[in-house]
């Protein structure tokens, strides 16, 4: 049995989009994922917060009451995780996931450059 959002857990992902994309506006879209767990043979329909950025589609189930689980699409095939299955608080929950995803494509577009800072002047 799936246990839909409240409208707070919605207010604590959007406060957390809000505080991301202070400039753009990102509507959190809701959906239905169907996952078998582990040891289960019949899959199972969760509600999922959804939203998407340029190159990124987030997604944050909710597993149970105050259990999340979080992962992020890159153009659409390639799928991250935060190393953490579950989480019991949701704000944290959608803090890493944000965090991962911004970790990423920092790695992605800095691999190979070499930065390098000057004495006094800093660049």
């Amino acid at each position: 049995m799936s246990v839909d959002f409240t409208e707070s857990e919605l207010t604590t992902i959007q406060n957390n989009l809000d505080n991301r994309w202070r400039k753009e506006k990102k509507e959190v879209n809701m959906a239905d994922i169907e996952i078998t767990r582990e040891g289960e043979d019949k899959p199972e329909l969760f509600p999922a917060a959804v939203w998407e950025d340029s190159n990124s589609t987030f997604i944050i189930i909710k597993m149970d009451n105050f259990k999340y689980k979080s992962f992020f699409y890159y153009m659409t095939d390639k799928r991250f995780d935060t190393g953490q299955d579950i989480y019991n608080d949701l704000h944290e929950c959608t803090d890493k996931l944000l965090k991962a995803q911004a970790d990423f494509l920092l790695t992605k577009n800095t691999k190979g450059l070499n930065v390098q800072i000057h004495g006094k002047t800093g660049i």
